[in-house]
C-alpha cells in the first residue's frame, strides 16, 4: 500500500534542498521519478515557505521509503538541514496521471 511521507525543515533552504539531492544523485539535481535511488518514489514536490522547506512523497511501499532513507539520511547530515522526523501515513487513495 502507498504512504505519503512529510517532512518540515525548520530554518532550512532550498540551496539545501538542491545539494541534498545531487548527494543522493550522483552529482545532478532530481528532475525525474526514475532519478530517485532504489526506484518506488511515485510523486514528489518541495516547496520553500518562509524559513521552513518542505517536502512531499508518495512511495509505493514503507520498505522503498525506508531503502532510499538508508542513502538520504547521511546526505542530509551532511548538508547541515535540520533533524526533522517524517510523518508518515498509510494513504486510502493516490490517483496520478
Amino acid at each position: 500500500m502507498a504512504i505519503g511521507v512529510y517532512f518540515n525543515f525548520q530554518d532550512a533552504t532550498v540551496d539545501q534542498y538542491d545539494e541534498v539531492c545531487r548527494k543522493v544523485n550522483n552529482g545532478q539535481l532530481m528532475s525525474k521519478l526514475s532519478d530517485w535511488p532504489g526506484g518506488g518514489c511515485l510523486a514528489h514536490s518541495a516547496w520553500q515557505e518562509g524559513s521552513a522547506l518542505n517536502v512531499f512523497d508518495v512511495w509505493e511501499s514503507p520498505e522503498s521509503f525506508q531503502a532510499f532513507g538508508e542513502k538520504l539520511m547521511p546526505a542530509l547530515s551532511e548538508v547541515g538541514l535540520p533533524q526533522a522526523e517524517p510523518h508518515i501515513a498509510q494513504l486510502h487513495n493516490f490517483v496520478a496521471s
